[in-house]
């Protein structure tokens, strides 16, 4: 037995980017890393939005949002690596709640 607290987002198998916030700031929806990602690829970490909050923010749909930083995303590396660890649809840990065929258009 290990001394160590388990991560409780690494037992449902959740990968987040360390020390960024894990809920929109506006609704308190939970994160997911994409999310945190979309976020950093605008330029904002101090405080992080969901996609559909962080969509209105910006004046476009949740969709177009995603179809326009999609290229940017994958142009930066630093961006792109934490991107590419949700390797495919059945890793969205909010499919019902989010867009996933969007998202993963461009993985």
């Amino acid at each position: 037995m290990t001394d160590e607290m388990a991560n409780p987002d690494d037992a449902r198998g959740l990968i987040l980017i360390e020390g960024l916030a894990r809920q929109c700031l506006r609704c308190g929806k939970n994160l997911c890393m994409r999310q945190q990602v979309l976020n950093l690829a605008l330029g904002v970490d101090d405080y992080l939005l969901c996609l559909f909050c962080l969509s209105e923010d910006n004046g476009k749909g949740p969709a177009e949002l995603l179809a326009s930083l999609g290229p940017y995303v994958q142009s930066r590396q630093c961006f792109y690596k934490e991107w590419r660890k949700y390797g495919s649809e059945a890793a969205c840990p909010d499919p019902l709640g989010c867009l996933p065929k969007n998202c993963f258009s461009f993985t």
